[in-house]
């Protein structure tokens, strides 16, 4: 081969990655279970990352993250949030066979991480969103696939998506 076929080859090639990458997660969302869950947070700023809230999700679960053995140490490593048919945190090797709707993540210090926690905003209404969000008006709606997979599908201010809610609050 050539240096312009390998030239073609170097450009095209993430392209296709790239592509396929968002058709795979458009897909996820499309095709995943649709839940929405209650949070509350703050809006730290990442000057490498932009703008986007932080928060954490409800998820309606007493112990999450906790050793359960009554003391304060805190349980690390893969686990989940069993939505369906019993609410429950459990660590990834005792999940209940008949859980059917599930949320997998990890606990880290004492918190429970599935990759849902940051949703990105623009730049001018972060101030508007973190003061809503501060003041528990905020949900996000999930797409959840049978593997336990979260994606974030919006953010949702007192019930709306948070672009009506916005325009409806000037």
């Amino acid at each position: 081969m050539n240096k312009r076929t390998w030239l073609i080859v170097a450009l095209v090639l993430p392209l296709i990655a790239l592509v396929g990458t968002a058709y795979l997660k458009n897909m996820q969302r499309a095709s995943g279970t649709e839940v929405t869950l209650p949070i509350e947070g703050f809006d730290p700023r990442d000057l490498l990352s932009g703008h986007y809230l932080t928060y954490n999700v409800a998820y309606g679960v007493g112990q999450v993250c906790e050793s359960g053995d009554g003391g304060y140490a805190s349980y690390s490593g893969k686990a989940a949030i069993c939505l369906k048919p019993t609410l429950g945190f459990y660590p990834a090797d005792s999940l209940p066979s008949d859980c059917t709707l599930l949320i997998r993540g990890e606990c880290d210090a004492g918190r429970f991480n599935a990759g849902i926690e940051r949703f990105y905003i623009p730049e001018e209404h972060a101030a508007a969103l973190d003061t809503k969000v501060r003041d528990k008006q905020g949900s996000i709606v999930l797409s959840v696939d049978t593997d336990g997979n979260a994606v974030l599908k919006d953010l949702l201010i007192d019930g709306k998506p948070w672009k009506t809610a916005l325009e409806t609050a000037n």
